[in-house]
This record gives C-alpha cells, structure tokens and sequence, in this order.
C-alpha cells in the first residue's frame, strides 16, 4: 500500500513538473510609468491623471514599444487601460504594426472619468506571433475623429499589457498600482495531492 501511495506521489509530482514546464512560456509584459522612454507618457499616479504631459489631446498622439517574447503561443492579449475615454463619442483607435503596416485593432473602450481595461484579442492575426517575437509596437491615435480642433476629447493612459497563453501577471487599470504573478491553481493542486500522499504514506508507516 505504501508503495503505491508514494507511485501515486511521485506521478502526481511527476505531472506537476509537465504542468509547470507546459506554462512556463505564460507572459506578460507590462508597459508602464516605471519604463517610459522618450516619446511615451504612461501616468505616473492616479492625481495626475488630468495633467500635463499624461492628459493628451487629439493632435497629441503616440505610441509604446512592448519587450519581445519568445517563443509560439496559443493566445495572444493586447490589454490597455485608459481613462475618461468618453466612448462612443470619443473614438481614440488602437493599432500595431504588422510588419508590413499599422493594422487597426479598434477603439478603446470605457466611461467619463474612469479608469478602465479595453481588450483585443491578437491569437487569430498571422502575423501577431512574428511581431510579439521581435517586440510588438502599438499606438494610440486621439480623438481619431477630430481633424478640426473642436469638441476635444481627451485621455490618459496608465498601462499596457500583452499577455501570451494567459499571461504571467494580474493587473488593475489604476495607475501606480504593480501587477502581481497570476495564480496556478492547477498547479497548487497537484502540490496539495504529493503532500497528502507523503503525509498518508508516513502515516501507515507509523
């Protein structure tokens, strides 16, 4: 019996490590006031979210640079938070570069005065994967409706995050806020069955 108990433990660790080795390519890459370069301008804190240079208008636009990623995914998630995106009114549209061109993936979303995630789903694009590998390149266009200056809206953005096969990391929209390493519960749970089978193996010993 004891035997088998530790064959099961040892399978059940076994199948952990697979796990873990099967998730390890899980990233997510955060682009936020701690990295800015030159030319972007990510928020700081949430009390400067109507200051300049982080509260832009539509003749103000620009863009980010995501790390590069390794590797080949099963899904791919574009994530941006933004703040006092007055959709529909307000269209301020989200494209990245395709290698070729810059490929529109939509306007953001939101409301008056909140911070708020938009999400766009990267895994059905051919060439999404290729342009994560080499660092995806992404851009906001303002308020992409206004040409003459009149009836401005404006917005900040606080984060940027491009997730592959789930991610690796949590995060709020708010500005200010560090993302936290996203839970494995599946794997929590094979560690809580190889201690339960060490701990039954020890005790019908005793």
């Amino acid at each position: 019996m004891i035997k088998k108990l530790i064959g099961a433990t040892v399978l059940g660790l076994m199948a952990l490590g697979t796990s873990m080795t099967a998730n390890a390519i899980a990233v997510t890459d955060v682009q936020d006031y701690s990295n800015n370069v030159a030319g972007e301008y990510f928020v700081d804190v949430d009390a400067n979210k109507y200051n300049s240079p982080y509260y832009r208008w539509f003749n103000q636009d620009w863009g980010w640079t995501h790390n590069a990623i390794a590797g080949t995914f099963t899904s791919i998630s574009l994530d941006i938070s933004a703040f006092d995106v007055d959709w529909p009114s307000e269209l301020d549209m989200i494209s990245v570069w395709d290698g070729a061109t810059w490929a529109t993936l939509g306007d953001l979303s939101g409301g008056s005065d909140i911070w708020s995630f938009t999400s766009f789903d990267l895994s059905g694009f051919a060439w999404a994967e290729a342009q994560v590998n080499a660092g995806l390149q992404v851009r906001v266009d303002i308020d992409s409706g206004n040409t003459s200056g009149f009836n401005n809206w404006a917005l900040t953005l606080a984060k940027a995050t491009l997730s592959v096969d789930g991610g690796s990391q949590t995060c709020v929209p708010q500005p200010g806020v560090p993302c936290v390493s996203a839970a494995e519960p599946a794997s929590l749970a094979l560690i809580g069955l190889g201690l339960v089978g060490f701990g039954v193996a020890r005790r019908r010993k005793a």
